[in-house]
């Protein structure tokens, strides 16, 4: 499964017909903050868009009015409307996000991750490949042109030998 740390939150969320119809209620901004964070609970529960306390065991009104803080009434009233406006859905008793994955996109991010997997595998075969290649160590052969120094310094110094005369002076000559 995936494992993101973001949630994709529509800029016209305000324009939402739903979310309009949630705004006019007595306390819509508490509809609102609480619909939030059941999409945050979604996405910590990583299931898909389904609301779970554990790995088998489904969250109740109960829980979610111990988690927001709410009275269990006030709770029940507001997941009850929830799902008046279909936007949760009660399936084999368990709560879920309606349309989780088409409003969180998921298949597109692990799409991007498989070709980002698959970009980088490309990468480090090409990496491995063109190390093999260059398994062969290719000498700058400096011996020979610190040789060629050493020949030419030798030979300046034959030269000087054969000018210089026996007291050790040079010829001059004019």
């Amino acid at each position: 499964m995936y494992k993101i740390q973001w949630l994709k939150i529509d800029v016209n969320l305000f324009a939402n017909r739903k979310i309009q119809i949630l705004l006019k209620e007595p306390d819509g901004d508490t509809y609102i903050r609480v619909w939030l964070q059941l999409l945050i609970l979604a996405m910590e529960c990583n299931k898909e868009g389904k609301l779970l306390i554990s790995d088998n065991k489904p969250m109740t009104i109960e829980y979610f009015s111990k988690i927001m803080g709410k009275s269990y009434e006030k709770m029940k009233k507001i997941i009850g409307k929830f799902l008046e406006l279909e936007m949760i859905i009660l399936e084999n008793e368990v709560y879920k996000i309606k349309n989780w994955n088409e409003y969180q996109s998921i298949e597109t991010y692990e799409k991007y991750k498989e070709q980002a997997r698959l970009r980088q595998q490309k990468y480090r075969e090409k990496k491995k490949s063109e190390n093999e290649k260059n398994d062969v160590t290719v000498t700058l052969r400096n011996g020979e042109e610190e040789n060629k120094e050493k020949n030419k310094e030798k030979k300046r110094k034959e030269i000087r030998k054969e000018e210089e005369n026996t007291n050790g002076f040079r010829k001059y000559e004019m």
